[in-house]
């Protein structure tokens, strides 16, 4: 026998408010003390070092930004430099300037511009050359003694790179008597050294606005700085890039502002050649520090007052779990002495009030199917097989017309597209007569005659669509024209190869429709010069079309098939032959016993 003083009946002894209360005191109330204490301690040193971090990922992403532009700048560059033809347009020496302005107006003029269109930071974009037989111009210039004098031709001219980035002050466009920062990329046009007749560059300048936009977007953060190679400040956060003077100013190292909290923080903008010196120096403001200490201060009050308060929400909903499961199952429990066997409709749970639950369910169900004989299960399985046969077919009978209109819609777009809204009098006037058809079509079940000449107004709109590139051929025995079929179970198969069958057909597309008696059988065939199906499609299509499950492919295929497994309860066959660029046959196999002309359906035969 087990004592009743070990460990685990001495637990169960106590209730289960104690046990909570208990596990609450001293495994959430002490730990969280302790925690809070030390979490105290270290917070104010984790939020600094996070804000270090932050900063940095700022430049590096001021950085990446501006990599990009200049980057592609490059690539632009790249583009124009292998570009032959237009290089040897420039190398040209022309008799005279109106020989010059021909080859302009043809090739040269929107050469460039498209450019600057589709790359919003890129603010102009020429040519210099050596070249006097071209006229100074729109984005083509002569090189002039005050071009070869400026910062950005020394710069190239002294480069053994094709490309280099510069920066250089020149003379504000909107204000002559102040002075603008520049900052450009220069490429030599030398890709080809049979068109070295003249020295040509390739100048593209960056939008300054787009560059300072990069910087305020950081703003809040820090104040970035652009340094080039010669370690001076292109711009600047909150400075504006053009001034009388004062522009591209030496880089003044360990000043109080970089001093800011120990560090600045730097990245370079590039491995390239091309960007060999330039950096972005990013140098927090003033406020980030305090702001991090508020933030963490914040962040330990929230976390001191959600340890405690979670606790108790946690157990107070511990508490609701077990009584509201007990209550129902007590409600549920007697209502079963009224012979009202209700499952009970909630989440169990996994814990053993929640296999209490299941098993309750588990009793309640075998009850019922108890009570429930066989008898009035029978009736109920042939009565629910009804009504799955009902809303089967009716689902198959709506997806028929909108799948129709649809497509012929579709093909009078195209043919109106085609032919500029010109000559489709005739196309609408059969398009309105297969409308007014199938409105009038109240029942599922037509002559023969009545889908035949549906299928031939649908014949004619794809005649018209196509014109000489399409031919039909109907072949229809008049002794089965009174023959009733499902509604467009014919002209769906017709359909079916226009739309997948001949539409990628290059030459003449061929269709033939046949209709007759053959036997015992009416039977009925569409054959097709389509691109065909391969075996493995064929057998895809086939295995689709007698499963149950409805996917959503091999719509007018599916619902002819359907109908006629219902309407001639499995005895009709539909069959699909086909060669990959042959074409393919649909054949259909109807019993004539069962195609009830209209004079047998309205008991005059």
């Amino acid at each position: 026998m087990r004592s009743k003083w070990n460990l685990f009946g001495l637990v169960n002894d106590i209730p289960i408010k104690q046990k909570f209360l208990f596990i609450y005191l001293l495994c959430v109330l002490a730990p969280i003390l302790s925690i809070n204490t030390l979490f105290y301690r270290q917070i104010g040193h984790n939020a600094q070092v996070q804000e270090q971090e932050n900063l940095q990922i700022s430049v590096d992403r001021a950085s990446y930004d501006l990599l990009q532009m200049v980057d592609e700048c490059v690539a632009i560059g790249n583009t124009i430099a292998a570009d032959r033809t237009f290089n040897e347009l420039l190398d040209r020496d022309y008799a005279d300037f109106s020989d010059y302005y021909d080859t302009y107006n043809d090739i040269l003029r929107d050469k460039l511009r498209q450019y600057t269109n589709l790359h919003s930071y890129i603010s102009w974009i020429g040519v210099y050359t050596s070249n006097t037989t071209i006229s100074s111009g729109g984005s083509y210039f002569a090189i002039k003694p005050e071009d070869a004098g400026s910062g950005w031709y020394r710069k190239i001219a002294a480069s053994r790179d094709k490309a280099i980035l510069v920066s250089y002050l020149d003379a504000n466009p909107m204000n002559p008597q102040q002075q603008m920062v520049y900052v450009s990329i220069i490429r030599k046009l030398d890709n080809y050294p049979d068109l070295f007749n003249h020295t040509q560059y390739l100048r593209i300048d960056l939008r300054l606005d787009n560059l300072m936009e990069l910087f305020r977007k950081e703003r809040s953060y820090l104040k970035l700085r652009l340094v080039d190679d010669d370690n001076r400040v292109v711009l600047e956060s909150g400075r504006s890039y053009y001034a009388v003077n004062g522009l591209l100013t030496p880089l003044e190292e360990g000043t109080e502002e970089s001093r800011h909290n120990g560090k600045e923080f730097s990245a370079p903008l590039g491995s390239a050649s091309y960007l060999q010196g330039w950096r972005l120096i990013g140098v927090p403001e003033s406020e980030q520090a305090d702001q991090a200490q508020r933030s963490a201060w914040r962040l330990f009050i929230l976390l001191a007052l959600a340890t405690i308060i979670v606790p108790s929400v946690l157990i107070t909903i511990i508490f609701r779990s077990y009584n509201t499961r007990v209550s129902r199952l007590y409600k549920h429990m007697k209502l079963v002495k009224y012979e009202r066997f209700e499952p009970i409709a909630m989440y169990e749970g996994k814990d053993e009030i929640g296999g209490l639950l299941r098993s309750f369910n588990l009793m309640t169900e075998k009850i019922k199917n108890l009570i429930n004989d066989v008898y009035k299960l029978e009736i109920q399985k042939k009565d629910l097989e009804l009504e799955q046969v009902r809303a089967e077919l009716k689902l198959l009978q709506s997806q028929v017309d909108p799948h129709f209109l649809f497509n012929t819609l579709n093909a009078v777009l195209v043919v109106c597209k085609k032919y500029q809204y010109e000559q489709v009098t005739d196309i609408i006037r059969n398009l309105s007569q297969i409308l007014r058809r199938l409105l009038n079509w109240k029942d599922d079940m037509v002559t023969i005659s009545e889908e035949i000449e549906l299928i031939e107004m649908y014949l004619q709109i794809e005649k018209f669509r196509f014109q000489d590139r399409f031919s039909y051929e109907l072949n229809v025995d008049p002794g089965v024209l009174s023959g009733r079929i499902p509604k467009m179970s014919i002209q769906s198969l017709v359909e079916n190869s226009c739309k997948h069958g001949l539409q990628s057909v290059k030459g003449l597309r061929r269709i033939a429709i046949g209709v007759y008696a053959q036997g015992e059988e009416l039977r009925i065939a569409v054959r097709d010069n389509g691109i065909g199906l391969d075996a493995e499609k064929l057998e895809e299509i086939e295995r689709h079309l007698r499963s149950d499950e409805n996917s959503g492919r091999n719509i007018g295929l599916r619902n002819v098939s359907k109908r006629l497994d219902l309407y001639y309860q499995g005895r009709a066959e539909l069959r699909i032959e086909s060669r990959i660029h042959e074409g393919t046959t649909i054949r259909i196999r109807i019993p004539l016993e069962l195609v009830i002309t209209k004079e047998e359906e309205n008991g005059d035969v």
